[in-house]
């Protein structure tokens, strides 16, 4: 694993490209930049951004691109920014694009899981109830009295908590989670098995939010001047994550003299809207201008895709919660008035 990717965040590392693109748009080269940061860091003791500056210092200083200089430190798509900006001079301006968008991204998905985590926790909370109230107190507050004359309610309280039941019940709803978002890598589309999932449904949000990335990336790398087929190339030169499997297909696409960017870029990660939002692009605009659109587009389906996905888990989480206390209250009420009719009969 590379050196910094293990030791600054994402969010780190976008902080300190943005400081050396405004310091190289000031009119300093990027080997003064790097020195300037470096100083700074060492004046308010930020170890890591310290060494990583002063790496990339001394990279640079012996000749080697700036974007190259970084890879031992960078995540591979802002080194390719990085290489895209310094031949465009649009550094500072590609690298708030992308922080933007990262941002926007961040708020979707934590806005997705803030409002899981209590009933995820309730669910829980639930299921240890029922099986302590199921196992544990109904046998020895029904002690002396036959199962056969357990009320039914009691006797599915039993089987539901002694057997794998609740067990199963939690694998389910993590399997729903997990096949709606499918995160990645432990989802990669590299695979046929995973492919074959994502065409019949699976996987939606991680499918959506990997189009808002494709979309939004070509934006800032066509924002750059860089043509369509220029943009893919960089992206799979240097890696680009969960999109990797995806960028050869759409590069043959234009090789055999494909033009429409619909018919490019529909490989299962955009939305049917996504795509007739790409149909419906003006015959005047750019390329740049039509997936600036679409981008914004993208990004609102995928943040409505989570927003539905989150209240049918909310729905199904506060059913289940409802459903095991109607049956934990319920059996043990049962076998109290049981218990109570034996010792008064």
């Amino acid at each position: 694993m590379q050196r910094l990717k293990a030791s600054l965040s994402r969010s780190s590392q976008l902080a300190l490209l943005e400081d050396i693109a405004l310091a190289v748009g000031d009119g300093l080269s990027a080997a003064q930049a790097c020195q300037e940061l470096q100083q700074h860091a060492q004046q308010q003791g930020l170890k890591r951004e310290g060494e990583a500056v002063g790496a990339m210092q001394g990279a640079v200083f012996r000749g080697v691109p700036m974007a190259t200089a970084m890879r031992d430190w960078f995540a591979n798509d802002l080194c390719m920014l990085v290489s895209i900006g310094e031949r465009s001079g649009l550094l500072d301006q590609l690298i708030a694009a992308q922080r933007q968008f990262e941002l926007q991204r961040a708020a979707a998905i934590q806005g997705f899981w803030r409002p899981l985590i209590y009933p995820l926790i309730m669910v829980v909370i639930t299921m240890f109830a029922c099986y302590a109230v199921g196992q544990k107190v109904m046998p020895k507050l029904a002690d002396g009295l036959a199962e056969l004359h357990w009320p039914l309610l009691s006797q599915y309280l039993l089987t539901l908590s002694g057997g794998p039941w609740l067990a199963i019940i939690g694998a389910l709803l993590l399997a729903v989670i997990f096949s709606c978002w499918g995160p990645y890598p432990a989802i990669d589309f590299r695979f046929r098995c995973w492919r074959w999932c994502a065409k019949r449904g699976a996987f939606v949000i991680r499918r959506y939010f990997d189009g808002v990335l494709l979309l939004q990336s070509l934006t800032v790398l066509l924002r750059a001047g860089t043509r369509l087929d220029r943009a893919l190339q960089a992206m799979q030169e240097f890696g680009a994550g969960s999109l990797a499997y995806a960028l050869p297909e759409l590069r043959q696409r234009l090789a055999r003299g494909e033009r429409q960017l619909v018919a490019i870029l529909d490989c299962g990660l955009l939305s049917p809207r996504m795509l007739f939002r790409l149909s419906n692009g003006s015959r005047n605009a750019t390329e740049h201008g039509t997936l600036q659109r679409v981008a914004s587009y993208a990004a609102a389906d995928a943040v409505a895709a989570l927003q539905r996905l989150r209240v049918a888990i909310q729905i199904s989480c506060y059913a289940l919660i409802l459903a095991l206390l109607v049956l934990t209250v319920g059996g043990m009420g049962a076998m109290l008035m049981a218990v109570t009719q034996q010792h008064v009969g």
